[in-house]
């Protein structure tokens, strides 16, 4: 009987997201990121301005970090499935580094110098 091959995914990553799913994410999504912390990978995409609104709408308190970081967080990492009961089982600073992240492939914070014309 033939041994089970392996199948690793383009990340690099047993049983992680095939090339065929990051196209449809990309034809999804538009632009997709991978973030490394060790072992860990994460696959995120920017955030469109009517969903930060949205964010910003949700009736909590928008100077509450935590709680604008975790709604981001769930909206923009594609993989793996991040909820909210996985957030308490994280490294402290996963979910803001990745929000950070997900905030400059957004286009918030300035990549480079304006030019004066």
């Amino acid at each position: 009987m033939p041994e089970k091959e392996t199948v690793v995914s383009p990340l690099g990553i047993e049983g992680g997201p095939s090339q065929e799913t990051i196209n449809e994410w990309k034809t999804q999504f538009g632009d997709v990121f991978v973030a490394t912390f060790g072992e860990e990978k994460y696959v995120y995409r920017p955030m469109k301005r009517f969903e930060y609104k949205k964010i910003l709408q949700l009736g909590q308190d928008p100077d509450n970090r935590t709680f604008v970081e975790e709604k981001i967080a769930q909206m923009c990492i594609v993989w793996p499935n991040v909820d909210a009961t996985k957030f308490s089982t994280l490294k402290a600073g996963t979910i803001s580094t990745l929000v950070d992240l997900i905030m400059a492939a957004s286009n918030f914070g300035i990549t480079e110098e304006p030019i004066k014309l």
